[in-house]
């Protein structure tokens, strides 16, 4: 058995969690700008793909499912991205 501490559903939990801290530290420390806003939009996908795969157990589940999450992910930050880079925000 593995321990909980180097189970995969532990070390995606820490990665959520560095994630999240990662999303604040941007946020925070950079001001709004067009980088941080690109980041966050970066890291969020990231996280929701993590929680896709290893929470709702897609990673492991049916392909269609798997692929139609990952297109989703994917679309949806490249709308959000694109929303950032055409707005006049600095």
């Amino acid at each position: 058995m593995t321990p909980l501490s180097r189970h995969p559903m532990t070390l995606a939990w820490l990665a959520l969690v560095a994630a999240t801290l990662t999303v604040f530290a941007l946020a925070e420390g950079a001001g709004g700008g067009r980088f941080a806003s690109i980041g966050i939009v970066l890291v969020s996908a990231f996280k929701v793909r993590l929680v896709f795969l290893w929470f709702m157990e897609l990673r492991s589940g049916a392909m269609p499912w798997r692929r139609v999450t990952e297109t989703w992910v994917a679309a949806v930050a490249l709308i959000l991205i694109a929303g950032v880079l055409l707005t006049g925000a600095p």
